[in-house]
């Protein structure tokens, strides 16, 4: 018996996925064509047995020494041909929606999308995805995400996975130029709790189960991980936790510092290092409102009051540096359009316009936000001036007041202001987002204070208008829907 190289049969990965291999050099075309990592090659030995029967033409292969699971065999192939995406240098901005990556397919451009979903049925049985073949997607009927609070006892919790789609290389590689653009999406599902505790995280069991908080804020600075987090996770769970009223691990110093490390920082990023102080300072005066009347309420009031001054003060410094970034840019920071004509104008006559998608997102937050920030410092004043007589207005009261307050600016009229900016804005941003579920939540501030105005009745042609739009929210989530659904994806990493 002597062993003799045996014919080339294929690559090591179309060997692995049962399918034809037309031998390219070095790597086979099938593979690169549809992003796939080529295995390369490797002659097979063939065993020829010589017996006196069969004249010694007689070959044979050897048998098999260990049998494995077809399944176990299957996921180990798949977690091979995986592709790993990096992100070409230098780093840009997560929120930048096209980032350049590099794979062993090559280099690729690709455009960031994401939806709220379910993530049991979010990719189509069968498909092939845990073999390393393209994924399928199977997406529900689109529903806004309803971004209510529980003010229950569980913890944010969300889960993401994360899918690339290349657009095909043709046969003609001009045709496949570098110019085409792949896709980024993240699916994700989250609950609209935002429970916390005060203990240190190797205390808390609930932080220790965290599948996205345990890894710490250093398994944030790469793609498509980083990407993640600013993108999903930190404005998701922010949300959660203003509108549930309780503080986030996300306001410590370490997770607003380092998953940034290496990628610069855009203007939406540093808003969410100031809104995160915010969900503290609510549930501080939600221990406060309940209070007997009196100087020691007083007292706490004016104390939480100095503070939400400080934060103010961080807000227009923010806001005045986004401003000084605009005008070099040449642009202004927006302008007002017609809405007149179509029919969800009423009752705004006219709209928002940004320089750029991330700047509409970014006003949107900042008034939204604004709204809530507002209302709790007009309790708190509120709380300050409060009498049985009729010496609340008296210069020893005004003198509690922390200086450089401006009394005026968080009388109603001016949250109603506030509430009418976030309304003629969200249109332009639910055109040129790739994340529709991101207005879900200012969608939910503005409509709540049109209901708590709706009790002295006034407020109907705004909540109509509300309605109107989560109706085009929807109609844009469905149309994103059926549009990805169009796609194969390959699925590169999992969160939570």
């Amino acid at each position: 018996m002597v062993g003799v190289p045996g014919k080339y049969k294929g690559c090591n990965t179309c060997r692995a996925r049962r399918v034809a291999c037309d031998n390219g050099r070095p790597f086979c075309k099938k593979c690169t064509d549809y992003g796939r990592e080529c295995g390369g090659y490797e002659r097979e030995t063939v065993f020829i047995v010589g017996t006196p029967e069969h004249k010694g033409r007689c070959s044979s292969h050897p048998p098999r020494t260990q049998q494995g699971s077809k399944k176990a065999k299957s996921n180990e192939v798949g977690q091979a041909e995986k592709l790993q995406f990096i992100a070409t240098e230098p780093w840009q901005p997560a929120w930048l929606d096209v980032v350049s990556l590099s794979s062993t397919a090559g280099s690729h451009r690709v455009r960031f999308v994401a939806l709220q979903t379910d993530l049991c049925s979010a990719v189509r049985p069968g498909s092939g995805s845990s073999q390393g073949d393209d994924a399928t997607l199977s997406l529900r009927s689109y529903r806004a995400l309803d971004a209510t609070p529980t003010y229950g006892q569980e913890g944010f919790g969300l889960q993401s996975r994360c899918l690339v789609h290349l657009p095909r290389r043709g046969s003609n590689r001009q045709l496949a130029g570098s110019s085409s653009e792949g896709l980024c999406l993240f699916l994700y599902e989250q609950n609209s709790s935002a429970a916390y505790t005060a203990e240190a995280p190797w205390k808390d069991s609930t932080a220790m189960a965290d599948r996205i908080r345990e890894p710490g804020p250093a398994a944030y600075q790469s793609f498509p991980e980083h990407h993640f987090f600013a993108r999903i996770y930190r404005p998701s769970a922010i949300w959660a936790a203003l509108l549930n009223r309780q503080p986030t691990f996300l306001c410590s110093p370490e997770w607003t510092v380092v998953p940034w490390e290496r990628h610069p920082r855009t203007p939406f990023d540093d808003l969410l290092d100031i809104v995160v102080l915010l969900p503290s300072i609510f549930a501080r005066a939600d221990r406060i409102t309940p209070l007997e009347a009196g100087a020691s309420r007083r007292l706490k009031a004016k104390d939480l009051l100095s503070n939400c001054v400080n934060i103010e003060r961080q807000f227009d410094i923010w806001y005045s540096m986004v401003h000084q970034r605009v005008d070099e840019s040449g642009s202004p920071l927006y302008w007002v359009t017609d809405a007149t004509s179509t029919r969800a104008h009423m009752p705004f006559s006219d709209a928002f316009s940004f320089p750029s998608p991330l700047m509409g997102l970014v006003h949107v937050y900042y008034w939204a936000v604004l709204i809530s920030f507002h209302q709790c410092i007009y309790a708190l004043l509120d709380i300050i001036f409060e009498s049985e007589s009729s010496s609340s207005s008296s210069p020893a009261v005004l003198a509690e007041i922390p200086p450089g307050i401006d009394l005026q600016k968080y009388q109603p009229a001016q949250t109603r202001l506030l509430a009418a900016n976030v309304c003629r804005s969200l249109d332009f941003t639910l055109q040129t987002t790739g994340q529709p579920d991101l207005l879900a939540a200012p969608l939910w501030v503005v409509s709540e204070y049109y209901n708590g105005i709706g009790r002295f009745g006034d407020g109907q042609p705004e909540r109509l208008w509300c309605a109107g739009f989560k109706g085009r929210m929807e109609i844009k989530g469905s149309e994103m829907s059926s549009w990805l659904q169009e796609k194969k994806w390959v699925e590169t990493r999992q969160f939570g």
